[in-house]
């Protein structure tokens, strides 16, 4: 059974997209910080632009609107930032469209109906007084500016600074980003680059962080604490680097190191064989000196473990074709035992909470058919 209490958007009504996902304590805040990092080239020398979203939480008594979901799509960063905010604005919001207009004639007013809802986001509010642990997280490839949304608000809620950056690639001429292992080692270098700005801020406690990846972004949040012993925590929501044929883009890495990860992971993950992929372990198994949770979720497919496990449910979008089974509930449930799970598993290792790992293991055992396997560092 789900807790029916979710985030607070418009004058105490629940934020849509939250699904039945239990809000906590914070108000949601957002950011978005816009630097430029010299040690990287880009076009005309100007240094590689690194936009950084933000969630966090918020003082109580937040006064403003909240956000509707359009507004992830409308970057409006500085001038100087407009060789890429112009292009992503418009190919996310774009995107979108033509994303729902294929499994349904009515995707524009689909669209049109998600734009307009609004999210438990409120744009600069001022931060709740403390100091809060830090979550980095990496999109996968096409991502979109909203990317995990629904993730970074309920993190926030429950007392975590999430922030992302997006991915793209090595150029403004060339700005879409690909799975080479140079594609992966700048958008690595970009979540370090914003890592250590928001690590300035007085709010954020850097001494505790977790990094979390979608896809190919599982590949950067892996790497990550390779390169960063002092990383804690890895969640990979359907990371690439557990399927056949994916493998090669973690390993032929120029820093991959499983022997450095001291950090537990948390693999969370579709079902063996769904949409055609294969599980392979090499990578996970070669983490010996990590504390290994791995977690197969029934009749998932890859996009439920974003914000489109609830956007799918909640806004009635069409399946596509040859769903093996799978349904827009199966897909929002195993969503929301998924990021429920998740948040457990950071209280477990970031915090150190009594209760967070029997939390964790009652959420993933409410997912039926769902297979968890423990594999302790040596």
């Amino acid at each position: 059974m789900f807790i029916a209490t979710a985030a607070l958007a418009v004058n105490g009504a629940p934020a849509l997209l939250w699904g039945e996902l239990p809000a906590g304590p914070y108000a949601v805040g957002y950011r978005v910080i816009y630097e430029r990092d010299r040690s990287q080239p880009w076009s005309g020398n100007a240094g590689r632009p690194v936009r950084i979203a933000m969630w966090y939480p918020a003082a109580p008594g937040v006064d403003s609107d909240p956000m509707r979901y359009v507004d992830y799509l409308l970057y409006g960063g500085p001038e100087d930032f407009a060789d890429i905010d112009q292009p992503l604005e418009e190919n996310d919001r774009q995107s979108w469209i033509s994303d729902l207009s294929e499994v349904s004639s009515e995707g524009p007013a689909i669209a049109a109906r998600l734009f307009a809802t609004p999210t438990a986001a409120h744009r600069d509010a001022a931060p709740a007084r403390g100091r809060f642990p830090l979550v980095l997280y990496s999109p996968g490839l096409g991502s979109r500016g909203d990317s995990n949304a629904e993730l970074g608000e309920f993190l926030a809620s429950h007392g975590y600074v999430v922030a992302t950056v997006p991915n793209i690639g090595a150029s403004a001429e060339h700005l879409e980003m690909g799975n080479s292992a140079a594609d992966l080692e700048r958008h690595t270098r970009d979540v370090e680059f914003a890592w250590s700005h928001v690590k300035q801020l007085p709010f954020v406690d850097d001494t505790n962080v977790a990094t979390v990846g979608h896809s190919v972004g599982g590949i950067v949040a892996l790497y990550l604490a390779m390169r960063h012993p002092e990383i804690k925590a890895v969640i990979s929501l359907d990371g690439s680097f557990g399927f056949v044929g994916h493998v090669e883009h973690m390993t032929r890495l120029p820093q991959y190191a499983p022997a450095k990860v001291t950090a537990s992971l948390l693999d969370l993950r579709r079902a063996n064989h769904a949409q055609g992929a294969t599980y392979d372990r090499i990578v996970v198994r070669a983490l010996r000196r990590s504390d290994r949770y791995l977690v197969s979720l029934p009749r998932m497919f890859h996009g439920d473990f974003t914000e489109f496990g609830t956007i799918g449910q909640l806004l009635s979008v069409p399946l596509p074709p040859n769903n093996e089974g799978r349904t827009r509930r199966t897909g929002y449930e195993g969503n929301q035992h998924a990021y429920r799970a998740a948040l457990d598993f950071l209280d477990t290792k970031l915090r150190g909470g009594a209760d967070a790992m029997r939390r964790f293991r009652v959420d993933v055992a409410g997912v039926n058919g769902a297979v968890l396997e423990y594999f302790r560092r040596r």
